[in-house]
């Protein structure tokens, strides 16, 4: 699997789109070197494909910070109070493991 589309799941993940518990399982499947199912792979392009076309999303960088790293996203969030410690160190975890 690519490293922009485990990317792109990561966002996803930290950015509260979607299903928290099937996209951690897809960071699992990665983990564990297995094949991600078609319709995983499906689910997340067309998270991603309604992001783009909103053409915004719920939590936005300062203005001039580009965010390409998954932990500064969930960093964010964090600071604007849209999710708890507990919830930051959880998510962090996840997504850091691989």
């Amino acid at each position: 699997m690519s490293e922009e589309f485990l990317k792109d799941v990561k966002i996803l993940l930290v950015s509260g789109k979607g299903d928290t518990a099937r996209l951690r399982e897809i960071i699992d499947f990665i983990k564990q070197k297995h094949p991600v199912y078609m319709s995983d792979y499906k689910y997340v392009q067309s998270l991603i494909s309604v992001e783009s076309q909103e053409n915004k999303t719920e939590t936005k960088p300062p203005e001039g910070v580009k965010v390409d790293n998954p932990v500064e996203l969930l960093r964010i969030r964090l600071a604007e109070g849209k999710i708890t410690i507990d919830e930051f160190r959880e998510l962090k975890k996840a997504i850091t493991e691989i």
